[in-house]
């Protein structure tokens, strides 16, 4: 799965948990300091994500998503690495 495939399912799961930012949202735009997405939207969207992409994210790693490109960019080496 290419990163580009990868930051689409993010939009598709951002837009259940944030439905006003995910079509407006930037790739590297910060998901808490550009679209304000508090502590429970995010632990929401990792959970999503986890789900979508059948992985155990450790909570050690969640400072990874900050933003789309980053969270891809795990995902992706996360995706290769199995």
């Amino acid at each position: 799965m290419q990163e580009y495939d990868i930051i689409q399912q993010l939009r598709l799961e951002l837009s259940i948990v944030k439905p006003q930012i995910a079509n407006e949202i930037k790739d590297a735009d910060s998901f808490r300091d550009d679209w304000g997405l508090d502590s429970l939207e995010l632990v929401e969207f990792v959970a999503r994500i986890e789900q979508t992409f059948k992985i155990l994210i450790p909570d050690k790693d969640l400072q990874e998503f900050y933003s789309l490109n980053a969270t891809a960019a795990y995902l992706h080496s996360k995706i290769i690495a199995v």
